[in-house]
């Protein structure tokens, strides 16, 4: 069965969907989107996830000529038309545009991708692998994943499902998620040279009912001597981290806790 999308005004079969060539999104990477889920047919913390989108393409300098309650409307629209899926995942995508010199932006191009995905079970737990890195322009979610997917080969070699970038002694973030740890009955997650994620609001936003939380710098031997570590992200909700290189973790209980809490504020959005 097809799936639609929508771009730059239209919904269309994914097959007629087309961008031109000449788009700077693809020749030199100057784009951003975001991305959140529809459960049973209900978008989970839309507004959130425009308001990172308007702040992503405000740092880009780019706009797009629609207003917050005609995207709102085809966000739903475009749900609607995938009444198949229980759970589908939205991508929204603003590119630079196409380019008469190949490098300066113009009028930009627009799309919102639908199709159904699956969350990373809870129980399988991830793998980590470190990397000395601090992601450009990290508060703008752009669409230049160029370090993380360069080491694929290197992560499937030692069976990690993701990196945890460091620099300067410092853990910044996941290339996909947002990082915690908890030690002594403290949580703690990293406040300099990060993406903010949605989840991760959400949860600082409930988590101090549960456990003292701290938003601060953390240095990578601080996060190898944690009781328990997790991911948070929109594809994830909350996911344990069971080994860091060759430090290995327990799923604890508090990150089941705040779990079963976060499942909670998704009913309740």
């Amino acid at each position: 069965m097809d799936h639609y999308i929508f771009i730059n005004g239209e919904i269309v079969p994914s097959t007629e969907a087309k961008i031109h060539v000449s788009d700077i999104g693809l020749l030199r990477g100057y784009g951003l989107f975001d991305f959140f889920r529809a459960v049973d047919g209900k978008p989970i913390f839309l507004e959130d996830y425009l308001d990172r989108f308007e702040r992503s393409m405000k740092g880009l300098q780019l706009s797009v000529p629609y207003t917050r309650d005609y995207l709102r409307n085809k966000i739903y629209e475009l749900v609607s038309l995938h009444p198949q899926y229980d759970l589908l995942g939205i991508k929204m995508v603003c590119t630079g545009g196409y380019s008469p010199d190949g490098y300066a932006p113009t009028d930009t191009n627009f799309f919102m991708l639908a199709a159904p995905f699956k969350f990373h079970p809870y129980e399988k737990g991830l793998k980590l692998m470190t990397v000395p890195f601090q992601r450009e322009l990290f508060q703008i979610k752009s669409i230049n994943y160029l370090t993380p997917i360069s080491l694929l080969p290197k992560m499937r070699a030692i069976q990690a499902d993701d990196v945890l970038y460091h620099f300067n002694g410092l853990v910044s973030e996941s290339s996909r998620s947002n990082i915690f740890i908890i030690k002594d009955g403290i949580m703690s997650t990293p406040s300099d040279g990060i993406l903010e994620g949605i989840t991760r609001k959400r949860i600082l936003a409930f988590a101090e009912k549960i456990l003292p939380v701290q938003v601060r710098n953390i240095s990578l031997e601080e996060v190898l001597d944690a009781d328990e570590v997790f991911l948070t992200a929109s594809t994830k909700r909350i996911s344990p981290v069971t080994a860091i290189d060759d430090t290995r973790f327990v799923s604890g209980p508090f990150t089941k806790v705040l779990y079963d809490r976060l499942l909670e504020e998704e009913k309740m959005d």
